[in-house]
């Protein structure tokens, strides 16, 4: 088995030989490269973001600046930061890694965030994605209930999974969460929060840059730039505020769909969430061996003595397999 996390476990750039920051968030839309971004227009390089082979995007200048040289190719839309052509002077003591891993899978950084969405939202605006790119991913209740690429779970419990499994590790390590609703709400303030945990040090009108250079509208403008010359078949994003699965989905859909979420919601701090009152199924054992071997069919080794595998056995319970 090819270990794919080897790729990601490294800067593997001259002066940088470790990963300071990490930034963590679920594979579905919850604003994660809106701090990217911040952090890159802050000076704090983010090599191989989301397991991106980037080598090629980037040079290095005789004064030590790195220019990016990777063309229109797509990423900008989401990091508006890497322009083609664009000089960085990048910070020596600070380097993020961002993806969308599970923990205990890297050695972790010394400092670490966890970038979260209301679930409900974050899948509600995945498969309005879906639509929007000319997928087919059928009526909402049933896309959640799909499996998740070669995984045992469907697209839901694969979310709960994750979220779960980096709520056990926020139980035993020091582990920021951020969430998309304070971004939102009060970007400068939360950016300006999240990089004192981060140890990254600003001045104000650094971080109104950052705030500015990494907007919602900044984003979208470059978004459809892309689409106008052809790079990108369709626009990526909506930019729309907290709270859409609210306002669009039936109220017994809406139901449903916290319910399924309720435990991580309520860690989350999300107002309208209580922790279910009955007690859930445990995990099954053919299941977890399962989702397990789907982990390593992804390039992730993993123990069953390790501690994300007996954090996933301690997520499971209650979901079951996807059809």
């Amino acid at each position: 088995m090819r270990d794919l996390t080897g790729f990601h476990a490294v800067p593997d750039r001259p002066g940088y030989d470790r990963y300071t920051i990490e930034v963590a968030s679920p594979e579905l839309p919850c604003g994660a490269a809106w701090l990217a971004n911040c952090l890159l227009e802050l000076g704090v390089p983010a090599w191989k973001h989301w397991g991106c082979d980037d080598g090629a995007h980037w040079a290095e200048c005789a004064d030590g600046a790195h220019r990016y040289v990777g063309g229109d190719n797509g990423w900008s839309r989401v990091l508006p930061a890497l322009r083609d052509g664009r000089t960085f002077r990048f910070r020596a003591d600070a380097c993020a890694r961002v993806h969308h891993v599970w923990p205990d899978v890297y050695l972790p950084a010394a400092r670490r965030a966890l970038f979260v969405r209301d679930p409900c939202d974050a899948l509600y605006s995945d498969w309005r994605r879906r639509l929007a790119l000319g997928e087919q991913p059928g009526a909402f209740p049933a896309y959640c209930r799909s499996r998740y690429y070669h995984y045992p779970v469907s697209r839901l419990d694969y979310l709960r999974l994750f979220l779960r499994t980096w709520r056990r590790e926020a139980e035993r390590a020091e582990v920021h969460v951020v969430r998309f609703e304070d971004y939102r709400a009060d970007a400068r303030a939360t950016l300006g929060a999240i990089l004192v945990r981060l140890g990254i040090d600003a001045t104000p009108a650094q971080l109104a840059h950052a705030v500015e250079e990494s907007s919602v509208e900044r984003v979208k403008a470059e978004d459809e730039r892309l689409h106008r010359l052809g790079v990108v078949d369709s626009t990526l994003v909506r930019g729309e505020p907290p709270g859409e699965s609210a306002r669009a989905l039936d109220a017994a859909t809406l139901a449903w769909l916290r319910d399924e979420f309720a435990d991580v919601r309520a860690w989350l701090g999300y107002a309208d969430a209580t922790p279910r009152p009955h007690a859930e199924a445990a995990c099954d054992d053919a299941l977890h061996d399962d989702v397990i071997a789907a982990l390593h069919a992804a390039g992730i080794p993993l123990a069953r003595s390790s501690w994300l595998a007996l954090a996933l056995r301690d997520a499971l319970a209650g979901v079951a397999r996807a059809a």
